[in-house]
Protein backbone atom coordinates (compact mmCIF):
# COMPACT_ATOMS: atom_id res chain seq x y z
CA UNK A 1 0.00 0.00 0.00
CA UNK A 2 1.44 3.06 -0.54
CA UNK A 3 1.98 5.95 1.67
CA UNK A 4 0.02 9.02 1.85
CA UNK A 5 2.31 12.08 2.06
CA UNK A 6 0.94 15.36 3.76
CA UNK A 7 -0.91 16.65 1.03
CA UNK A 8 -0.64 20.45 1.66
CA UNK A 9 2.23 21.37 -0.33
CA UNK A 10 1.07 19.17 -3.41
CA UNK A 11 -2.18 20.08 -3.15
CA UNK A 12 -0.85 23.87 -3.04
CA UNK A 13 0.93 23.37 -6.28
CA UNK A 14 -1.99 22.01 -7.66
CA UNK A 15 -4.41 24.96 -6.78
CA UNK A 16 -1.21 27.42 -8.23
CA UNK A 17 -1.51 25.82 -11.26
CA UNK A 18 -5.11 25.64 -11.73
CA UNK A 19 -4.64 29.14 -11.24
CA UNK A 20 -2.24 29.13 -14.20
CA UNK A 21 -4.90 27.55 -16.40
CA UNK A 22 -7.99 29.17 -15.46
CA UNK A 23 -6.82 32.84 -15.92
CA UNK A 24 -4.40 31.24 -18.92
CA UNK A 25 -1.15 32.86 -18.08
CA UNK A 26 0.90 31.13 -20.24
CA UNK A 27 -1.77 30.59 -23.24
CA UNK A 28 1.11 29.37 -25.47
CA UNK A 29 2.14 26.21 -23.40
CA UNK A 30 -0.33 23.49 -24.05
CA UNK A 31 1.72 21.13 -21.86
CA UNK A 32 0.76 23.54 -18.61
CA UNK A 33 -2.79 21.59 -18.88
CA UNK A 34 -1.11 18.09 -19.05
CA UNK A 35 1.39 19.07 -16.01
CA UNK A 36 -2.24 19.90 -14.15
CA UNK A 37 -3.48 17.32 -14.83
CA UNK A 38 -0.63 14.76 -13.79
CA UNK A 39 -0.17 16.47 -10.44
CA UNK A 40 -4.22 15.97 -10.20
CA UNK A 41 -3.60 12.10 -10.70
CA UNK A 42 -0.47 12.51 -7.89
CA UNK A 43 -2.77 14.02 -5.90
CA UNK A 44 -5.26 11.34 -5.82
CA UNK A 45 -3.44 7.69 -5.88
CA UNK A 46 -0.44 9.58 -3.09
CA UNK A 47 -2.54 12.05 -0.72
CA UNK A 48 -6.07 11.98 1.34
CA UNK A 49 -7.43 14.31 -0.86
CA UNK A 50 -10.96 12.30 -2.29
CA UNK A 51 -10.66 11.34 -5.83
CA UNK A 52 -13.83 13.05 -6.40
CA UNK A 53 -12.89 16.59 -5.53
CA UNK A 54 -10.16 16.51 -7.89
CA UNK A 55 -11.85 15.11 -10.62
CA UNK A 56 -14.94 17.31 -10.13
CA UNK A 57 -12.51 20.34 -9.39
CA UNK A 58 -10.30 19.91 -12.66
CA UNK A 59 -13.34 18.78 -14.97
CA UNK A 60 -15.34 22.63 -13.68
CA UNK A 61 -12.12 24.16 -14.06
CA UNK A 62 -11.87 22.84 -17.72
CA UNK A 63 -15.53 23.74 -18.58
CA UNK A 64 -15.00 27.06 -16.87
CA UNK A 65 -12.24 28.27 -18.79
CA UNK A 66 -13.49 27.31 -22.11
CA UNK A 67 -16.41 29.18 -21.50
CA UNK A 68 -14.59 32.48 -20.53
CA UNK A 69 -14.50 34.11 -23.66
CA UNK A 70 -12.09 36.44 -22.29
CA UNK A 71 -9.63 34.15 -22.34
CA UNK A 72 -7.73 33.19 -26.05
CA UNK A 73 -9.68 30.95 -27.74
CA UNK A 74 -6.93 28.79 -28.83
CA UNK A 75 -6.34 28.31 -24.98
CA UNK A 76 -10.35 27.90 -24.50
CA UNK A 77 -10.07 25.33 -26.73
CA UNK A 78 -7.30 23.00 -25.14
CA UNK A 79 -9.24 22.96 -22.10
CA UNK A 80 -12.17 22.10 -23.59
CA UNK A 81 -9.99 19.56 -25.40
CA UNK A 82 -8.99 17.74 -22.12
CA UNK A 83 -12.34 18.12 -20.11
CA UNK A 84 -13.27 14.65 -21.30
CA UNK A 85 -10.26 12.92 -18.80
CA UNK A 86 -12.18 13.94 -15.50
CA UNK A 87 -15.13 13.26 -16.69
CA UNK A 88 -13.91 9.71 -17.27
CA UNK A 89 -12.35 9.80 -14.20
CA UNK A 90 -15.63 10.73 -12.51
CA UNK A 91 -17.78 8.09 -14.62
CA UNK A 92 -15.49 5.27 -12.73
CA UNK A 93 -15.94 6.97 -9.55
CA UNK A 94 -19.65 7.10 -9.69
CA UNK A 95 -21.39 3.87 -7.29
CA UNK A 96 -24.31 5.21 -6.52
CA UNK A 97 -27.30 6.57 -8.18
CA UNK A 98 -26.54 9.85 -7.09
CA UNK A 99 -23.04 10.02 -8.19
CA UNK A 100 -24.25 8.74 -11.33
CA UNK A 101 -26.40 11.44 -11.98
CA UNK A 102 -23.97 13.72 -11.46
CA UNK A 103 -21.70 12.41 -13.69
CA UNK A 104 -24.54 13.06 -16.94
CA UNK A 105 -25.25 16.38 -15.73
CA UNK A 106 -21.45 16.81 -16.10
CA UNK A 107 -21.50 14.40 -19.43
CA UNK A 108 -24.05 16.81 -20.69
CA UNK A 109 -22.55 20.12 -19.74
CA UNK A 110 -19.71 18.74 -22.27
CA UNK A 111 -22.08 17.21 -24.93
CA UNK A 112 -23.88 20.70 -25.14
CA UNK A 113 -20.53 23.44 -24.71
CA UNK A 114 -20.85 25.88 -27.26
CA UNK A 115 -18.17 27.72 -27.22
CA UNK A 116 -18.85 31.93 -27.78
CA UNK A 117 -16.47 33.64 -29.52
CA UNK A 118 -13.60 35.39 -27.57
CA UNK A 119 -13.80 39.02 -26.67
CA UNK A 120 -11.08 40.81 -29.62
CA UNK A 121 -8.12 42.40 -28.07
CA UNK A 122 -9.74 45.78 -29.42
CA UNK A 123 -12.57 44.90 -27.51
CA UNK A 124 -10.91 44.81 -24.32
CA UNK A 125 -8.81 48.13 -25.05
CA UNK A 126 -12.20 49.88 -24.98
CA UNK A 127 -12.82 49.39 -21.37
CA UNK A 128 -16.39 49.45 -19.44
CA UNK A 129 -19.11 52.59 -20.23
CA UNK A 130 -18.38 53.59 -16.46
CA UNK A 131 -14.27 54.19 -17.50
CA UNK A 132 -15.10 56.50 -20.17
CA UNK A 133 -17.45 59.27 -18.14
CA UNK A 134 -15.65 60.08 -15.03
CA UNK A 135 -18.26 61.02 -12.20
Amino acid sequence: MATVLHESPYLENWRALSLRIRCALHPDEPRAIEHYLAEGRYLARFTATPHVLIAESTFRLLIDTARDTVLPWHWRCLCLDQAWRPLRDLQVLAHSSSQRQRWQAFAHQLATCVLQPSISLAELMQGSTDEQYPY
